[in-house]
């Protein structure tokens, strides 16, 4: 208001613009402002979190590769105390394992001499191991798959060229397994092909990588059964039976199972075994909804451990 006129003073619309945009810029910047700190408080919290976890992993995974030592020392000691190995898996819960660590951690060792050796299929020298191959062919069979598909792994093995079924070379690895896991690159196997037959084949001989040698004393019922045609589901419950009251002790035993006194127990001579010694031992460490799982493969025996396999995830 005009001191002398007593009227006031009119606002211009260029003024009331300029107070605008002011104000829309003042907003913006706050916004803008607002924003920055939000992210750098984000990234500070992620990056803590993410430091914590990986503190946590690693502690993880050093109590994991603990519980794989204690496994191999149990199982080496063991070894020398039995002439048998029984029974094919164990699962123990380890306390204390670490002073401090309020975590759990589960061991869990399979004897994989249990299983069908895949490499068996083909001896060294490229050879068909005949024996193996109708094994293989039963086992798939009993298992409700297609038993073509013994021609297809017998491919992936061997060194030559030569298909034994139309593509069956294609993409062939020409040499020994080294992981049941190769299933899934060979043609003709799907992943439900590979669930239904993986708890039953493995790729670790006893001894020998094309060794088609079996635990008796671990098999199981798909696995004995594939031993020889004549052998029945009755039959190979009956050996389960015999061997959870008395491990078999030599190989020869398993004519003290009714059934296999005769030739039947005698055509199982030099493919059965009694004792392990490829195991698989899976060690898994939590504390915090945080995991560490080492799955690895070990082959003990005479004293000495080799590691076969090794994952960690």
């Amino acid at each position: 208001m005009n001191k002398n006129t007593g009227f006031s003073l009119p606002v211009t619309p260029h003024l009331r613009s300029e107070k605008g945009m002011a104000l829309v810029i003042t907003l913006m910047i706050l916004v803008i402002i607002t924003a920055v700190v939000v992210e750098f408080s984000y990234g500070v919290y992620t990056t803590t979190a993410s430091l914590h976890n990986w503190k946590d992993s690693q502690r993880l995974s050093f109590v994991a590769g603990s519980g794989i030592t204690l496994a191999v020392k149990t199982i080496s000691d063991t070894q020398d105390l039995y002439a048998y190995t029984y029974p094919d898996r164990i699962e123990l819960p380890v306390e204390n394992v670490l002073e401090g660590f309020k975590g759990s951690l589960l061991i869990r060792t399979e004897d994989e001499n249990s299983k069908f050796n895949l490499n068996s299929l083909v001896a060294p020298n490229g050879i068909t191991n005949n024996r193996a191959y109708d094994s293989f062919r039963r086992l798939l069979k009993n298992q409700g798959l297609d038993d073509t598909i013994s021609e297809w792994v017998a491919d992936w093995i061997d060194k030559d060229n030569l298909p034994r079924m139309r593509d069956s070379e294609s993409g062939s690895k020409n040499a020994y397994m080294e992981s049941v896991d190769e299933l899934l690159l060979i043609k003709g196997i799907d992943e439900k092909t590979y669930e239904k037959l993986s708890p039953f084949v493995t790729v670790y001989g006893l001894g020998r990588t094309d060794s088609n040698l079996v635990n008796i004393n671990t098999a199981p019922i798909p696995v004995i059964m594939s031993l020889d045609e004549r052998i029945t589901g009755e039959l190979a419950e009956r050996i389960i039976d015999y061997r959870s009251l008395s491990p078999f002790e030599a190989a020869s035993d398993i004519v003290r199972v009714a059934g296999f006194e005769g030739s039947l127990g005698t055509s199982l001579m030099g493919r059965i075994v009694v004792k392990a010694s490829n195991f698989r031992i899976t060690s898994v460490a939590g504390e915090n909804r945080i995991k560490r799982v080492i799955e690895s493969v070990f082959e003990i025996r005479n004293s000495s451990n080799i590691t076969r396999y090794w994952r960690e995830y």
